[in-house]
């Protein structure tokens, strides 16, 4: 859990170059004329990779839900995994989007020369607000992202704080919070409050009194 989001989605909410990842050679055909099928063709390639960010999106809401449910300690784990990956799957798939809708703004700007589709065109002003309104989509798409990954972290966080109380019977100090979190030493506890809850009294409970 603490790799959990260790990316930025920030960096795709608009403004600054960002290299397309190597293994991605992304080309767009360029529309010439008033003929904007290829231009369209091109566009819905990039809606497709919109709602496969948007399924990452709903399948990570799902399993921060499902992981308020178990118990197990594997299980837990093993869905952290998935939850890692998703977040990953999910960077790299932003990264992919801005490349295309970088290459769309080159061919939009190379189709400004083809006589009749210049500046104030029909065919440019609608080449321009269809680009907009995707990368306005790609910004929305991160915005949810990032207000998820910060549910996620204060949840997380409240999360390891009542297991540090269930196991020893203390409230944790800030820095002590950080710590387990950033370590991962927060799964050991994870393991321990578990027991005890299984008990069904907490640590301190079992202390002499």
């Amino acid at each position: 859990m603490n790799d959990l989001f260790s990316g930025s989605f920030s960096r795709f909410r608009g403004g600054g170059d960002q290299s397309p990842p190597p293994s991605h050679n992304i080309e767009l055909s360029d529309a010439g004329g008033v003929n904007l099928d290829r231009f369209f063709a091109d566009v819905e390639a990039v809606k497709d990779e919109l709602r496969d960010l948007e399924s990452l999106h709903s399948q990570l809401q799902t399993s921060h839900e499902q992981s308020k449910t178990l118990h197990n300690a594997k299980a837990i784990k093993d869905l952290r995994s998935r939850m890692d990956a998703d977040v990953s799957a999910a960077l790299k798939k932003a990264k992919v989007i801005k490349v295309r809708l970088e290459a769309l703004d080159r061919s939009n700007a190379s189709n400004r020369s083809v006589p009749g589709c210049g500046p104030g065109s029909s065919s440019d002003r609608t080449r321009t607000s269809v680009v907009n309104g995707l990368r306005k989509k790609l910004q929305e798409a991160m915005n949810r992202f990032s207000e998820l990954r910060d549910r996620m972290s204060g949840e997380y966080r409240e999360t390891v704080q009542r297991r540090y109380y269930t196991v020893t019977g203390e409230n944790p100090e800030e820095k002590i919070l950080d710590r387990l979190i950033e370590t991962g030493e927060s799964e050991t506890f994870l393991q321990k409050a578990i027991q005890e809850q299984g008990r069904g009294q907490p640590w301190n409970n079992n202390k002499k009194k």
